[in-house]
């Protein structure tokens, strides 16, 4: 979607004038010295196939149609050993970086809320050898200690180095590792290690003092990606729509000349990706600074753990002048199942399947969605292939239901995802099973349609849908930007505490003009339908972390935990209550 510039539409016909001539100028050149044909043309080419031409036959990358891959490398075909090739062939490259935290002290937030502002010392780093042969000494030491192989180790951790290096000892010995987010609440953590029977549990000492509570931010020191300079990051969904939000707010921020400046060249851009073409010009002169807000060498971008908006990921493709990819898959899958290619640049899509796998499609006549639909199939996605697990631990009911095992012998992961495939191979998720309600008068919502129309708003940080079978329409939980509510505030004439501000009706039903507007008319406009608007909302002063147990550690919305936290808002919305 372009953006909107207020340029005088002479001086507007002036400046495409110049542009057509300074594109005609310089195409030839580029043409034949960028190399950027060669990556058109691979961008059209056919990423994968159906096995064979009936409806509901499995896709398969073009490079594995006739046999799924099973290793990467050969006689890697297990994890330990996987690790140790990548040690012998990077042997003294760095792999694990940790900064010092030099001070830390605490600011009480006007909300009540505890930041814990933090300066960060220099990155010190491990190479693939020296964590090689700390996971070696690790694990001979839990072996010293007792640790049998094949018995369960549990690590209840924060994302640091250690944390890797015990990964890797566990896959050096056999011992069967037991994952547990620090983010988890208590009856979480009790409930974890009582189902796996740990016999040993490896933490930190923080977490064997207390649970972390606190956000943390930073203070007169650089921040990580800043520091590090990355060339590739992997990052989700939530912190590049932050990112998107955070740079467009600079944008209504500058004058007239440099917003129009950033506009025109952003629209530039954007049709000139559209058509296989770069910009060196505008990269180096308009998206330079933007580029620099992650460290200014990130060559590719790829993100996962949730659909990511096609309005955020062309604006993350233009603004930091590389590509933008995206994966999809389940824990279930080992992590992927799809990925995109780094020149393909279409937005909204997930990629083919991963030489190790292959996807089909399985009608759900309840939504709709049928492998038959023209022009692309559709339906629920189900993955097979060696990277699909054999099932939930101690739980064959969960097993039976969410994998099934057709007559050649391969096993199928029901993944809940409604997903369609292009005529190139490449998978786009449109839908989810559990995010799909029929209201009363019998309409289907599609709860993450909603989320993702309205999600890139100025003035909505989160946002979470709602809507109830016994009743006739949306309602939705927001989480507001504050600094965006606040000025609407002030222009309303609003006084009040940030608290008060959220939970006022009449803050609510403004928010809710806003929101309504963007979704129905205008250039801005979510293209929802009238009954998928919300009717309702209700403003959280508080943001939903990780900590907090409405989402997970990649933010992606806990719908039951949200639905019981809100009820008695829920209750109120619908009238259920006074």
């Amino acid at each position: 979607m372009k953006l909107t510039h207020t340029i005088n539409p002479v001086f507007l016909q002036l400046i495409n004038f110049i542009i057509l001539v300074y594109t005609f100028i310089t195409y030839v050149p580029w043409y034949i010295v960028s190399g950027s044909r060669q990556t058109l043309a691979k961008s059209k080419q056919i990423k994968a196939k159906p096995v064979t031409n009936k409806p509901g036959s499995s896709y398969r990358s073009v490079n594995s149609l006739h046999c799924l891959a099973s290793v990467l490398y050969p006689g890697c075909d297990t994890l330990d050993k996987a690790f140790k090739y990548a040690k012998t062939k990077f042997k003294d490259k760095k792999l694990l970086g940790t900064r010092e935290v030099l001070k830390e002290e605490d600011e009480i937030q006007p909300s009540g809320r505890v930041f814990k502002k933090v300066i960060l010392g220099k990155y010190t780093w491990l190479s693939y050898d020296e964590v090689y042969i700390k996971a070696t000494n690790f694990g001979n030491g839990l072996a010293i200690l007792g640790q049998q192989p094949k018995t369960n180790i549990a690590i209840f951790c924060e994302t640091r180095a250690e944390w890797m290096i015990v990964a890797q000892a566990c896959f050096m010995c056999n011992y069967q590792l037991v994952t547990l987010y620090a983010t988890l609440g208590g009856p979480a953590i009790v409930h974890g290690l009582n189902e796996s029977e740990v016999t040993t549990i490896i933490t930190s000492k923080e977490l064997m003092q207390t649970k972390l509570k606190s956000s943390k931010i930073k203070k007169g020191s650089k921040g990580d990606v800043t520091m590090l300079r990355p060339t590739l990051m992997a990052s989700v969904p939530e912190i590049m729509d932050r990112i998107y939000k955070n740079v467009m707010n600079k944008v209504n921020e500058m004058t007239s000349f440099q917003r129009n400046l950033f506009i025109l060249a952003y629209n530039y851009k954007m049709e000139q990706i559209s058509n296989g073409y770069t910009t060196p010009l505008c990269d180096s002169l308009i998206f330079r600074k933007v580029r620099l807000l992650l460290g200014g060498k990130i060559r590719v971008l790829l993100c996962g753990g949730a659909p990511l908006s096609a309005a955020t990921q062309r604006f993350m493709n233009i603004c930091f002048c590389c590509p933008v990819g995206q994966g999809y898959g389940l824990t279930e899958s080992a992590g992927a199942g799809t990925i995109t290619e780094v020149w393909d640049y279409t937005t909204g899509r997930v990629g083919a399947p991963l030489v190790c796998c292959e996807i089909k499609l399985m009608n759900w006549e309840k939504g709709g969605y049928y492998n038959t639909d023209k022009p692309y199939p559709r339906g629920e996605i189900l993955i097979g292939g060696q990277n699909v697990t054999m099932g939930y631990y101690k739980n064959e009911e969960r097993t039976k239901k969410d994998f099934t095992v057709d007559e050649t012998g391969q096993r199928w992961l029901h993944t809940g995802d409604i997903g369609e495939f292009h005529a190139d191979g490449c998978l786009k998720i449109i839908d989810r099973k559990k995010d799909l309600v029929k209201l009363q008068a019998g309409e289907y919502v599609s709860l993450g349609k909603v989320e993702a129309a309205l999600k890139n708003l100025p003035l909505v940080d989160n946002i979470c849908a709602y809507a109830s079978s016994f009743q006739s329409y949306v309602i939705a939980f927001v989480v507001p930007n504050q600094k965006e509510l606040t000025e609407l505030a002030r222009k309303k004439g609003f006084k009040g505490t940030w608290e008060e501000i959220c939970t006022s009706a009449e803050m609510e039903r403004e928010v809710l003009k806003v929101v309504t507007e963007a979704a129905s008319s205008g250039e801005q406009s979510a293209h929802l339908e009238k009954f998928e608007i919300p009717v309702k909302i209700r403003l959280s002063p508080d943001p939903w972390t990780p900590e907090t147990g409405l989402v997970t550690d990649a933010f992606k919305l806990k719908r039951r935990e949200l639905t019981s936290h809100y009820q008695m808002d829920i209750d109120r919305m619908y009238g259920k209550t006074k």
